[in-house]
Protein backbone atom coordinates (compact mmCIF):
# COMPACT_ATOMS: atom_id res chain seq x y z
CA UNK A 1 0.00 0.00 0.00
CA UNK A 2 2.93 2.09 1.10
CA UNK A 3 4.44 1.48 -2.84
CA UNK A 4 1.57 2.61 -4.53
CA UNK A 5 0.41 5.70 -2.32
CA UNK A 6 4.06 6.87 -3.12
CA UNK A 7 3.25 6.40 -6.70
CA UNK A 8 -0.14 8.75 -7.04
CA UNK A 9 2.38 10.76 -5.07
CA UNK A 10 4.73 11.69 -7.09
CA UNK A 11 2.99 13.94 -10.06
CA UNK A 12 1.45 16.46 -6.85
CA UNK A 13 5.00 16.46 -5.23
CA UNK A 14 6.95 17.25 -8.92
CA UNK A 15 4.55 19.97 -9.18
CA UNK A 16 5.24 21.23 -6.10
CA UNK A 17 8.96 20.96 -6.05
CA UNK A 18 8.61 23.16 -9.95
CA UNK A 19 6.41 26.29 -8.29
CA UNK A 20 9.28 26.41 -5.47
CA UNK A 21 12.02 26.31 -8.04
CA UNK A 22 10.08 29.39 -10.02
CA UNK A 23 9.69 31.47 -7.18
CA UNK A 24 13.58 30.77 -6.78
CA UNK A 25 14.48 31.68 -10.00
CA UNK A 26 12.22 34.73 -10.37
CA UNK A 27 14.72 36.23 -7.42
CA UNK A 28 17.70 36.99 -9.15
CA UNK A 29 15.62 37.71 -12.79
CA UNK A 30 14.30 41.04 -10.88
CA UNK A 31 17.34 41.70 -9.49
CA UNK A 32 19.06 41.83 -13.16
CA UNK A 33 16.27 44.05 -14.14
CA UNK A 34 17.74 46.79 -11.37
CA UNK A 35 20.84 48.74 -11.47
CA UNK A 36 24.21 47.17 -11.90
CA UNK A 37 25.99 44.91 -9.45
CA UNK A 38 29.46 45.50 -9.71
CA UNK A 39 30.64 43.79 -6.61
CA UNK A 40 29.63 40.54 -6.38
CA UNK A 41 28.25 39.04 -2.87
CA UNK A 42 30.18 36.94 -0.24
CA UNK A 43 29.30 33.76 -0.04
CA UNK A 44 27.47 32.55 2.51
CA UNK A 45 27.90 29.02 4.44
CA UNK A 46 24.59 27.63 4.12
CA UNK A 47 23.81 25.42 7.56
CA UNK A 48 21.25 23.49 5.12
CA UNK A 49 22.72 22.46 2.16
CA UNK A 50 22.06 19.20 0.93
CA UNK A 51 25.48 16.99 1.73
CA UNK A 52 24.44 14.29 -1.09
CA UNK A 53 27.05 11.65 -0.15
CA UNK A 54 26.35 11.87 3.55
CA UNK A 55 22.61 12.03 3.28
CA UNK A 56 22.95 8.49 1.25
CA UNK A 57 25.15 7.32 3.77
CA UNK A 58 23.04 7.82 6.54
CA UNK A 59 19.96 7.00 4.36
CA UNK A 60 21.59 3.48 3.64
CA UNK A 61 22.65 2.77 7.06
CA UNK A 62 20.65 -0.20 8.39
CA UNK A 63 19.16 -0.79 4.81
CA UNK A 64 22.12 -2.95 3.55
CA UNK A 65 21.85 -6.77 3.44
CA UNK A 66 24.67 -9.10 2.13
CA UNK A 67 26.22 -5.17 0.90
CA UNK A 68 23.67 -4.31 -1.29
CA UNK A 69 20.40 -2.03 -0.45
CA UNK A 70 17.12 -3.57 0.02
CA UNK A 71 15.29 -1.87 -2.64
CA UNK A 72 17.94 -3.06 -4.75
CA UNK A 73 17.40 -6.80 -3.62
CA UNK A 74 13.70 -6.36 -3.86
CA UNK A 75 14.01 -5.54 -7.61
CA UNK A 76 16.50 -8.53 -8.32
CA UNK A 77 13.74 -10.34 -6.27
CA UNK A 78 11.06 -8.92 -8.27
CA UNK A 79 13.13 -9.61 -11.41
CA UNK A 80 13.24 -13.21 -10.34
CA UNK A 81 9.41 -13.67 -10.16
CA UNK A 82 8.95 -12.47 -13.44
CA UNK A 83 11.39 -14.67 -14.75
CA UNK A 84 9.45 -17.84 -12.90
CA UNK A 85 6.20 -16.34 -14.07
CA UNK A 86 7.61 -16.81 -17.67
CA UNK A 87 8.95 -20.06 -17.23
CA UNK A 88 5.77 -21.34 -15.43
CA UNK A 89 3.65 -19.59 -18.58
CA UNK A 90 5.96 -21.45 -20.55
CA UNK A 91 6.08 -25.11 -19.02
CA UNK A 92 1.94 -24.60 -19.49
CA UNK A 93 2.30 -24.33 -22.86
CA UNK A 94 4.54 -27.14 -23.64
CA UNK A 95 2.38 -29.31 -21.19
CA UNK A 96 -0.53 -28.68 -23.14
CA UNK A 97 1.25 -29.14 -26.54
CA UNK A 98 2.71 -32.54 -25.12
CA UNK A 99 6.28 -31.42 -25.27
CA UNK A 100 8.12 -31.95 -22.07
CA UNK A 101 10.56 -28.58 -21.46
CA UNK A 102 12.54 -27.84 -18.06
CA UNK A 103 11.38 -28.29 -14.64
CA UNK A 104 7.97 -29.39 -16.56
CA UNK A 105 9.35 -32.78 -17.42
CA UNK A 106 6.73 -35.68 -17.29
CA UNK A 107 7.74 -38.71 -15.15
CA UNK A 108 6.83 -41.97 -15.89
CA UNK A 109 7.40 -44.92 -13.50
CA UNK A 110 10.04 -48.04 -14.93
CA UNK A 111 9.37 -50.05 -12.35
CA UNK A 112 9.59 -53.03 -10.50
CA UNK A 113 11.87 -53.84 -13.67
CA UNK A 114 15.12 -54.85 -14.10
CA UNK A 115 17.73 -51.98 -14.78
CA UNK A 116 21.48 -51.99 -15.39
CA UNK A 117 23.79 -52.94 -12.66
CA UNK A 118 26.88 -51.94 -13.86
CA UNK A 119 27.63 -48.36 -11.76
CA UNK A 120 31.54 -48.53 -12.39
CA UNK A 121 30.81 -47.79 -16.09
CA UNK A 122 34.03 -50.63 -17.41
CA UNK A 123 32.34 -53.83 -16.65
CA UNK A 124 33.97 -54.36 -12.99
CA UNK A 125 30.77 -54.54 -11.17
CA UNK A 126 28.44 -55.57 -14.01
CA UNK A 127 25.77 -58.15 -12.68
CA UNK A 128 23.70 -57.01 -16.03
CA UNK A 129 19.81 -56.62 -15.27
CA UNK A 130 19.06 -56.64 -11.90
CA UNK A 131 16.09 -55.09 -9.17
CA UNK A 132 16.20 -54.45 -6.23
CA UNK A 133 15.97 -56.25 -2.69
CA UNK A 134 11.76 -57.79 -2.79
CA UNK A 135 12.05 -58.09 0.78
CA UNK A 136 8.63 -59.35 1.50
CA UNK A 137 5.50 -60.85 -0.61
CA UNK A 138 1.99 -61.81 0.44
CA UNK A 139 -0.87 -62.98 -1.64
CA UNK A 140 -4.75 -61.57 -0.30
CA UNK A 141 -6.89 -64.79 0.28
CA UNK A 142 -9.93 -62.89 -0.36
CA UNK A 143 -9.37 -62.52 -3.77
CA UNK A 144 -10.14 -66.06 -5.13
CA UNK A 145 -8.42 -65.45 -8.59
CA UNK A 146 -5.04 -65.25 -6.86
CA UNK A 147 -4.72 -61.88 -8.95
CA UNK A 148 -4.21 -58.92 -5.96
CA UNK A 149 -0.83 -59.62 -4.30
CA UNK A 150 1.01 -57.00 -2.20
CA UNK A 151 5.41 -56.68 -2.24
CA UNK A 152 7.38 -54.79 -0.08
CA UNK A 153 10.61 -53.48 -1.13
CA UNK A 154 14.04 -52.85 0.92
CA UNK A 155 13.44 -49.24 0.23
CA UNK A 156 10.65 -49.15 -2.07
CA UNK A 157 7.70 -49.26 0.10
CA UNK A 158 4.42 -51.56 -1.13
CA UNK A 159 3.41 -52.30 -4.32
CA UNK A 160 -0.07 -53.76 -5.09
CA UNK A 161 -1.20 -55.71 -8.23
CA UNK A 162 -4.95 -56.45 -9.08
CA UNK A 163 -3.35 -58.75 -12.30
CA UNK A 164 -0.71 -60.37 -10.42
CA UNK A 165 -1.98 -64.43 -11.76
CA UNK A 166 -1.51 -62.97 -15.74
CA UNK A 167 0.38 -65.61 -17.40
CA UNK A 168 1.98 -62.91 -19.06
CA UNK A 169 5.03 -61.39 -16.70
CA UNK A 170 5.22 -58.02 -18.89
CA UNK A 171 1.21 -57.37 -18.88
CA UNK A 172 1.41 -57.27 -14.79
CA UNK A 173 0.99 -54.16 -13.67
CA UNK A 174 2.18 -52.73 -9.61
CA UNK A 175 1.62 -49.57 -7.83
CA UNK A 176 2.74 -47.72 -5.28
CA UNK A 177 0.35 -47.35 -2.55
CA UNK A 178 2.66 -46.29 0.75
CA UNK A 179 4.54 -43.83 -1.20
CA UNK A 180 3.17 -40.84 1.12
CA UNK A 181 4.12 -42.46 4.48
CA UNK A 182 6.92 -41.97 7.01
CA UNK A 183 9.53 -44.70 5.54
CA UNK A 184 9.53 -46.30 2.45
CA UNK A 185 11.66 -49.80 4.27
CA UNK A 186 9.55 -52.66 4.22
CA UNK A 187 10.44 -56.05 6.22
CA UNK A 188 7.71 -57.81 6.05
CA UNK A 189 3.70 -58.19 4.59
CA UNK A 190 0.91 -59.94 5.51
CA UNK A 191 -3.07 -59.94 4.90
CA UNK A 192 -5.82 -61.06 7.59
CA UNK A 193 -7.33 -64.28 6.61
CA UNK A 194 -10.86 -65.03 6.74
CA UNK A 195 -11.75 -61.84 4.24
CA UNK A 196 -14.03 -62.42 1.80
CA UNK A 197 -13.95 -59.09 -0.03
CA UNK A 198 -10.42 -57.59 -1.22
CA UNK A 199 -11.87 -54.15 -0.87
CA UNK A 200 -11.59 -54.69 2.79
CA UNK A 201 -8.80 -56.51 3.57
CA UNK A 202 -6.64 -55.46 6.41
CA UNK A 203 -2.95 -55.47 5.45
CA UNK A 204 -0.01 -55.26 7.59
CA UNK A 205 3.25 -53.76 6.82
CA UNK A 206 6.45 -53.91 9.15
CA UNK A 207 9.07 -51.08 8.31
CA UNK A 208 12.52 -51.79 8.44
CA UNK A 209 14.76 -54.05 6.39
CA UNK A 210 17.02 -56.09 9.04
CA UNK A 211 19.12 -57.84 6.26
CA UNK A 212 22.16 -55.99 7.58
CA UNK A 213 22.81 -54.54 3.72
CA UNK A 214 24.92 -51.52 3.59
CA UNK A 215 21.90 -49.93 2.89
CA UNK A 216 19.67 -51.73 4.92
CA UNK A 217 17.34 -48.67 7.00
CA UNK A 218 15.46 -49.28 10.08
CA UNK A 219 11.59 -49.30 10.26
CA UNK A 220 9.63 -46.54 12.09
CA UNK A 221 6.66 -49.01 13.19
CA UNK A 222 4.36 -51.31 11.36
CA UNK A 223 1.94 -49.72 8.95
CA UNK A 224 -1.77 -50.99 9.19
CA UNK A 225 -4.57 -50.50 6.25
CA UNK A 226 -7.98 -51.78 6.84
CA UNK A 227 -9.23 -50.93 2.92
CA UNK A 228 -6.96 -52.92 1.37
CA UNK A 229 -3.85 -50.37 1.19
CA UNK A 230 -5.86 -47.35 0.20
CA UNK A 231 -5.14 -45.63 3.82
CA UNK A 232 -2.79 -46.96 6.53
CA UNK A 233 -2.14 -46.04 10.16
CA UNK A 234 1.89 -45.97 11.75
CA UNK A 235 1.94 -48.12 15.02
CA UNK A 236 4.89 -46.48 16.16
CA UNK A 237 5.18 -47.92 19.51
CA UNK A 238 4.05 -51.67 21.90
CA UNK A 239 3.13 -51.88 24.93
CA UNK A 240 0.67 -48.71 25.80
CA UNK A 241 3.83 -46.92 24.44
CA UNK A 242 6.42 -48.39 26.71
CA UNK A 243 8.50 -49.49 24.09
CA UNK A 244 9.47 -48.39 20.58
CA UNK A 245 9.27 -49.83 17.28
CA UNK A 246 12.03 -47.36 16.04
CA UNK A 247 15.55 -49.01 15.07
CA UNK A 248 13.81 -52.03 14.50
CA UNK A 249 13.18 -53.94 10.95
CA UNK A 250 10.37 -56.35 10.60
CA UNK A 251 11.71 -59.81 9.63
CA UNK A 252 7.87 -61.90 9.27
CA UNK A 253 4.94 -61.98 10.16
CA UNK A 254 2.00 -64.30 10.80
CA UNK A 255 -1.94 -64.35 11.20
CA UNK A 256 -3.33 -66.79 13.07
CA UNK A 257 -5.53 -68.68 10.54
CA UNK A 258 -7.93 -70.53 12.96
CA UNK A 259 -11.51 -69.96 12.47
CA UNK A 260 -12.21 -66.59 15.04
CA UNK A 261 -8.46 -66.41 15.91
CA UNK A 262 -7.77 -64.22 12.86
CA UNK A 263 -7.01 -60.99 15.14
CA UNK A 264 -4.47 -62.73 16.45
CA UNK A 265 -0.80 -62.03 14.62
CA UNK A 266 2.67 -62.21 15.28
CA UNK A 267 5.31 -59.82 14.54
CA UNK A 268 8.92 -60.70 14.90
CA UNK A 269 11.53 -58.11 14.96
CA UNK A 270 14.79 -57.66 14.56
CA UNK A 271 17.74 -54.95 15.44
CA UNK A 272 19.07 -52.85 12.03
CA UNK A 273 22.12 -51.78 11.87
CA UNK A 274 21.50 -48.55 10.51
CA UNK A 275 18.97 -48.38 13.89
CA UNK A 276 22.17 -49.02 15.65
CA UNK A 277 24.57 -47.12 14.21
CA UNK A 278 21.97 -43.98 14.43
CA UNK A 279 21.25 -44.36 17.64
CA UNK A 280 17.55 -45.06 17.04
CA UNK A 281 18.08 -48.17 19.25
CA UNK A 282 17.12 -46.90 22.85
CA UNK A 283 16.85 -48.78 25.83
CA UNK A 284 13.21 -48.48 25.49
CA UNK A 285 14.20 -50.70 22.32
CA UNK A 286 13.09 -54.59 22.02
CA UNK A 287 13.77 -57.03 19.51
CA UNK A 288 11.97 -60.25 19.37
CA UNK A 289 8.39 -61.42 19.72
CA UNK A 290 5.13 -58.80 18.85
CA UNK A 291 1.49 -59.86 19.06
CA UNK A 292 -1.38 -58.33 18.48
CA UNK A 293 -4.91 -59.53 19.30
CA UNK A 294 -6.73 -56.75 17.46
CA UNK A 295 -5.38 -57.58 14.02
CA UNK A 296 -2.49 -55.16 14.16
CA UNK A 297 -4.19 -51.82 16.27
CA UNK A 298 -2.16 -52.75 19.29
CA UNK A 299 0.79 -54.58 20.05
CA UNK A 300 2.61 -56.21 23.50
CA UNK A 301 5.84 -57.60 23.63
CA UNK A 302 6.62 -61.17 24.31
CA UNK A 303 9.08 -62.81 26.75
CA UNK A 304 10.79 -65.76 26.27
CA UNK A 305 10.95 -69.18 28.53
CA UNK A 306 13.72 -71.27 27.83
CA UNK A 307 14.38 -74.54 30.28
CA UNK A 308 16.10 -73.16 33.46
CA UNK A 309 13.96 -69.55 33.37
CA UNK A 310 13.31 -66.75 31.01
CA UNK A 311 16.20 -65.03 28.75
CA UNK A 312 16.95 -61.92 27.14
CA UNK A 313 15.30 -61.82 23.56
CA UNK A 314 17.70 -61.20 20.66
CA UNK A 315 16.34 -60.76 16.71
CA UNK A 316 13.64 -62.59 15.98
CA UNK A 317 14.26 -63.77 12.41
CA UNK A 318 10.74 -65.65 11.49
CA UNK A 319 8.03 -66.57 12.43
CA UNK A 320 4.70 -69.06 10.67
CA UNK A 321 1.34 -70.21 11.72
CA UNK A 322 0.86 -74.06 11.48
CA UNK A 323 -3.00 -74.20 11.07
CA UNK A 324 -2.77 -78.21 11.20
CA UNK A 325 -0.57 -78.05 14.58
CA UNK A 326 -2.44 -75.36 15.72
CA UNK A 327 0.99 -73.37 16.56
CA UNK A 328 2.72 -70.50 16.30
CA UNK A 329 6.72 -71.39 14.79
CA UNK A 330 9.66 -69.21 15.32
CA UNK A 331 13.35 -68.52 15.21
CA UNK A 332 15.15 -66.56 17.72
CA UNK A 333 18.97 -65.80 17.26
CA UNK A 334 21.31 -66.93 19.28
CA UNK A 335 18.20 -69.00 20.76
CA UNK A 336 17.02 -71.69 18.42
CA UNK A 337 12.99 -72.31 17.47
CA UNK A 338 10.46 -71.87 19.34
CA UNK A 339 6.33 -72.62 19.65
CA UNK A 340 3.33 -70.90 20.15
CA UNK A 341 -0.32 -71.91 20.85
CA UNK A 342 -1.87 -68.02 21.51
CA UNK A 343 1.14 -66.32 19.99
CA UNK A 344 1.64 -64.86 23.57
CA UNK A 345 3.20 -67.77 25.34
CA UNK A 346 6.69 -69.04 23.41
CA UNK A 347 8.55 -71.90 24.61
CA UNK A 348 11.51 -73.31 23.82
CA UNK A 349 10.86 -76.46 21.82
CA UNK A 350 12.40 -79.67 23.21
CA UNK A 351 13.39 -81.05 19.93
CA UNK A 352 15.25 -78.48 17.64
CA UNK A 353 15.95 -78.69 13.96
CA UNK A 354 19.91 -78.27 14.51
CA UNK A 355 19.91 -81.65 16.76
CA UNK A 356 22.92 -81.38 18.73
CA UNK A 357 24.25 -77.85 18.03
CA UNK A 358 21.37 -76.59 19.54
CA UNK A 359 20.31 -79.21 22.22
CA UNK A 360 19.89 -77.21 25.99
CA UNK A 361 22.94 -77.98 26.61
CA UNK A 362 24.51 -76.03 23.88
CA UNK A 363 22.20 -73.41 24.75
CA UNK A 364 21.85 -72.46 28.31
CA UNK A 365 19.77 -69.82 29.40
CA UNK A 366 21.97 -67.03 29.70
CA UNK A 367 22.54 -63.64 28.80
CA UNK A 368 22.48 -64.09 24.93
CA UNK A 369 22.96 -60.34 23.92
CA UNK A 370 26.49 -60.64 25.44
CA UNK A 371 27.50 -64.86 25.67
CA UNK A 372 25.82 -65.53 22.66
CA UNK A 373 24.96 -69.04 23.83
CA UNK A 374 23.37 -70.46 21.18
CA UNK A 375 25.29 -70.78 17.63
CA UNK A 376 21.94 -70.01 15.49
CA UNK A 377 22.19 -66.71 14.14
CA UNK A 378 19.20 -66.68 11.29
CA UNK A 379 16.67 -69.15 10.38
CA UNK A 380 13.68 -68.92 7.76
CA UNK A 381 10.50 -71.60 8.62
CA UNK A 382 7.77 -72.07 6.14
CA UNK A 383 5.04 -74.35 6.58
CA UNK A 384 3.27 -76.54 3.86
CA UNK A 385 -0.68 -75.92 3.63
CA UNK A 386 -3.39 -78.41 4.50
CA UNK A 387 -0.87 -81.10 6.21
CA UNK A 388 1.36 -80.87 9.70
CA UNK A 389 4.66 -80.07 8.01
CA UNK A 390 7.10 -77.24 7.92
CA UNK A 391 10.90 -76.72 6.78
CA UNK A 392 13.29 -74.82 8.00
CA UNK A 393 14.46 -73.40 4.56
CA UNK A 394 18.37 -72.10 6.29
CA UNK A 395 19.80 -71.34 9.53
CA UNK A 396 23.13 -69.88 9.56
CA UNK A 397 26.05 -70.17 12.27
CA UNK A 398 27.96 -67.97 13.90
Amino acid sequence: MSFLSAQFRTPTSLGIIATIAACVVAVPLSKAQGAKQTTPPSPVADSDSDHIKERNEWFFRGRLATGKPTAELRRRAYQAKLQLRAQRAAATAAQASGKPQGSSLIWTPLGPVPLASDASGNGTQDYHQVAGRATAVAIDPADPTGNTVYVGGAQAGVWKSTNAASSTAASVTWTPITDDQATLSIGAIAVQPGNTVPANSVILAATGEANNSADSYFGLGILRSADAGNTWTLATTANSGALSFSGLGGTRIAFDTTTGQTNTVVAAMATSAEGMTDGAVTANTSRGFYTSLDAGQTWTYNALVDPGGATDDTSATSVAYNATAGLFFAAIRYHGFYSSPDGVNWTRLPAQPGGSLLTTAACLPQSTANNRACPIYRAEISVVPGRNEQTVQHYKFQ
